[in-house]
């Protein structure tokens, strides 16, 4: 079975605590103004993707808490409840049926690294900021 890619939603440094950008050339031309000069031949740019949590592990999670929980407050101090096979199955699927919904309209903002793209620094000057060759000899505007 083939690997799908991920879709990389931002991009920045691979040692970035925050990641900001969304767009490649918007990550490389913030890395480039903070840099001093002279500047280099190339840099690397990092694309993540965002790290979505297993729905699945994390419906169990949300029913054995809730179990836990109603067994502490409302269950009976000699012991807990005993679920037949067909009815804890049915609190699965619902659980799991809940944390989709959650997941669905959750953005989740840790993030996985995906890609690394090197990037000839004087080529994407050419294309993206010309006005940076034009404006100072070393290609920015200091």
């Amino acid at each position: 079975m083939a690997k799908t890619e991920r879709k990389i939603e931002v991009w920045g440094k691979e040692d970035d605590e925050q990641l900001t950008h969304t767009e490649m050339d918007d990550a490389i031309e913030s890395e480039l103004e903070g840099m001093e000069d002279p500047l280099p031949e190339t840099i690397d740019v990092c694309g993540f993707a965002r790290s979505m949590p297993n729905a699945k592990r994390l419906a169990g999670d949300v029913l054995e808490r809730l179990l836990e929980n109603l067994d502490a407050e409302y269950g009976n101090p000699d012991g807990y409840m005993e679920y037949t096979d067909q009815y804890l199955e049915s609190m699965k699927a619902a659980a799991e049926e809940f944390v989709a919904a959650v997941l669905d309209k959750y953005t989740v903002w840790a993030c996985d690294f995906v890609k690394r793209e090197k990037v000839n620094v004087q080529e994407w000057i050419k294309a993206n900021r010309p006005d940076w060759l034009e404006e100072n000899d070393n290609g920015r505007n200091d």
